[in-house]
């Protein structure tokens, strides 16, 4: 059972049946309110969950930034839910635009959080690839089929936890040679890859793998975030296998998502390579995130 606020607790996997039933009904538009995430990442984000007027709110205490509040998950007064949330904590932050839509504004200062702006596309889309925009996409997948005819695009399970962390210590690896990446980069991915396998059954995981030469090039794990749209939590691939990204979301669209409409594929976090390639799949929209303090003369 949740407490009531100002009460509050480290969200745990014994939460998630209350916490996902309320989240159902709020029917989410951006990652950070998937249940899966708020538990996979939680050895990062440290969340803490407490009723407010009957609203679910979620303290995110983050080991590398200031404590925030993310939306809280409800319709009852909301008006002073987000007061006593400011008077608890100063902000709140990762805002979708539809509850930035449902609160007077005109007592806070707004800013808005371009490198946490979720990518949106059609899961079709990006399974036909249609179109000349779309050339480059198609010539990388069709080389790779050239030369690994043989590859296998497999459903992904528990099993494969122990190859797949072994994948992320390459694709880091990798990643790290080209630019210098702080440790924590590395810890909190690890820790949370290794925490979604442990709970993969329990969260509703769906995921992928391609195999070449009897190898994981590289897999996908995502989970439903509403009722039309499937949010990606991990992507990874290894760098010795060119255009295998390409095949891996293509085939993820084909195959594993494709009863979804749209897949969420979430931040860049103000990565310049992260968004030159989410762009170049050409995003049917950009899932406005905002933070809310309070203005001065509220203060």
């Amino acid at each position: 059972m949740l407490p009531k606020y100002p009460q509050f607790k480290p969200l745990a996997i014994d939460d998630l049946p209350e916490i996902t039933k309320r989240l159902n009904e709020y029917l989410p538009s951006i990652c950070e309110l998937s249940p899966s995430n708020l538990i996979i990442w939680q050895d990062f984000d440290r969340p803490q969950v407490a009723l407010l007027n009957d609203n679910l709110c979620i303290l995110i205490c983050a080991i590398n930034g200031e404590s925030f509040f993310l939306e809280p998950i409800g319709k009852h007064a909301l008006k002073e839910t987000v007061k006593t949330c400011l008077e608890y904590c100063k902000k709140l932050s990762h805002l979708s635009e539809y509850f930035l839509k449902g609160i007077d504004v005109s007592a806070y200062k707004v800013k808005c959080l371009r490198n946490q702006f979720d990518y949106i596309y059609g899961v079709q889309k990006l399974a036909e690839l249609r179109g000349r925009r779309f050339d480059g996409k198609r010539n990388h997948i069709k080389s790779f089929k050239k030369r690994h005819p043989n590859y296998e695009f497999l459903p992904l399970d528990i099993n494969d936890k122990s190859d797949a962390l072994m994948l992320f210590e390459r694709w880091f690896g990798a990643k790290k040679e080209i630019s210098p990446l702080p440790q924590l980069a590395y810890s909190s991915q690890i820790n949370a890859l290794s925490r979604a396998f442990d709970n993969y059954n329990v969260l509703g995981l769906r995921g992928a793998k391609v195999i070449v030469y009897n190898k994981l090039a590289a897999f996908i794990i995502g989970s439903r975030l509403n009722n039309n749209t499937i949010t990606v939590h991990f992507q990874y691939t290894d760098p010795d296998f060119r255009g295998v990204s390409q095949i891996l979301l293509w085939e993820a669209c084909c195959r594993t998502f494709n009863s979804y409409k749209f897949i969420n594929l979430e931040q860049d976090l103000g990565i310049a390579g992260i968004r030159k390639a989410k762009l170049s799949y050409y995003p049917d929209k950009l899932e406005k995130k905002y933070e809310v303090t309070l203005s001065p003369r509220c203060a």
